[in-house]
């Protein structure tokens, strides 16, 4: 009885023991199943991400051929140069003289590395009226003329010279300058134009005596004082286009907001008036008058409270304006004074520069430019008591 019990126990320890092995080999199977399992899916992952990558690449290279196919049928149309998106043109009377501004689009595309492009390969081609800036391009287009390619045109008034026509890269802005015929230039005679002055008023020897037109009191003149340089101030449309400078960015944000002051040694030729600096006149020539009211023919009330009245200390009448904030800043009014280039001459009125400017010639030039800059044709002329008197 001993003997089978321990036979039996015998067997359920062996029993146990095969059960321990199998339940072993069981998770071993398992743990096999499971490596298999993430080996399986591992694999099924890397062939997606292969599958998705070839896509991508094929799609890729599809992309490219196209962009291929495109470049090749634009490139002499489009790619060679940049393209024209905005263009200003000013005409200068007193240097015979088109300025152009040729503004660009050179914004990068898909990170593409941006072609420069040589202006030297353009050149101007004048069917006048019809100015054109152009070069040789390879293929053909709506806007080309054989093998030439027209990126830009206007119409202009006067023949220019395209011998002397220029044009210059400034990184965001094409500068293509286009001089005038002599012929073709108007005859500088009087105050035709408020935007001509003669090539005499721009020879600094015209002002070796600048005397008081109504006693002739010499204000500017002799040997101490000497003018080294004649520059034009800026031309009759400069306050039409100074909200475009001011308000662009890029061609002309370099350009300074504040007035022009005036330079020793120097004048600076306006429409009507010439600027001189305090320095080179005759010591106690002029007198400032701040009393009276400074403001000039079609000037406003800001100009007013900048200038004061300028007059000569003989004769005691107004020869012209002074700068409030800066003393040293003299407007001198072209019709209220002579110019000549020499201290005594014989014939005054032949050397007189501005012998030709009279009231009535700078106030038909003001009512013009009030005209032409605000469109104001209507009036009102009043006389000193402020009266209203009639319209004009």
């Amino acid at each position: 009885m001993e003997a089978e019990a321990k036979a039996l126990l015998k067997e359920l320890r062996a029993a146990q023991e095969e059960h321990e092995c199998a339940l072993a080999a069981a998770n071993q199977v398992r743990n096999t199943l499971d490596h298999a399992r993430a080996e399986y899916e591992e694999a099924r992952a890397a062939e997606k991400a292969s599958e998705d990558e070839l896509a991508k690449a094929a799609e890729s290279l599809a992309r490219g051929l196209q962009n291929l196919e495109v470049d090749g049928d634009t490139r002499g149309l489009q790619a060679a140069a940049p393209p024209i998106v905005d263009s200003m043109v000013e005409y200068h009377a007193n240097i015979g003289c088109y300025q152009c501004y040729l503004f660009l689009d050179r914004h990068k595309q898909l990170g593409k590395e941006e072609e420069t492009f040589d202006v030297a390969k353009l050149h101007v081609h004048v069917e006048f009226p019809r100015v054109e800036l152009a070069y040789k391009s390879q293929s053909g287009g709506e806007r080309c003329k054989g093998d030439v390619e027209v990126v830009w045109w206007t119409e202009i008034e006067r023949n220019v010279d395209v011998s002397l026509c220029s044009l210059e890269d400034k990184e965001d802005h094409w500068y293509l300058r286009l001089p005038i015929r002599p012929s073709d230039k108007q005859p500088l005679g009087g105050f035709s134009s408020f935007t001509q002055v003669s090539s005499t008023e721009l020879q600094p020897d015209s002002y070796a005596s600048v005397c008081c037109r109504g006693c002739n009191a010499q204000l500017l003149g002799g040997t101490c004082t000497r003018i080294e340089k004649v520059l034009p101030l800026p031309s009759a449309n400069w306050m039409d286009m100074f909200d475009f400078w001011g308000a662009g960015i890029g061609a002309f944000e370099h350009i300074p907001r504040d007035d022009i002051q005036a330079q020793k040694r120097r004048v600076l030729i306006g429409e009507s008036y010439v600027l001189l600096h305090a320095s080179d006149f005759v010591a106690e020539a002029t007198m400032v008058d701040r009393e009276d009211a400074a403001v000039a023919p079609g000037d406003d009330a800001k100009e007013e409270r900048e200038w004061v009245p300028l007059t000569c200390a003989a004769c005691s009448e107004r020869v012209g304006l002074s700068n409030v904030e800066q003393p040293d800043t003299i407007r001198l009014h072209k019709h209220l004074i002579n110019a000549r280039r020499h201290l005594k001459s014989a014939t005054e009125e032949e050397e007189n520069v501005f012998a030709n400017y009279t009231i009535d010639s700078i106030l038909s030039a003001k009512l013009l430019e009030m005209a032409d800059a605000d469109a104001i044709f209507l009036l009102p002329l009043s006389c000193n008591c402020n009266c209203l008197v009639g319209r004009r």
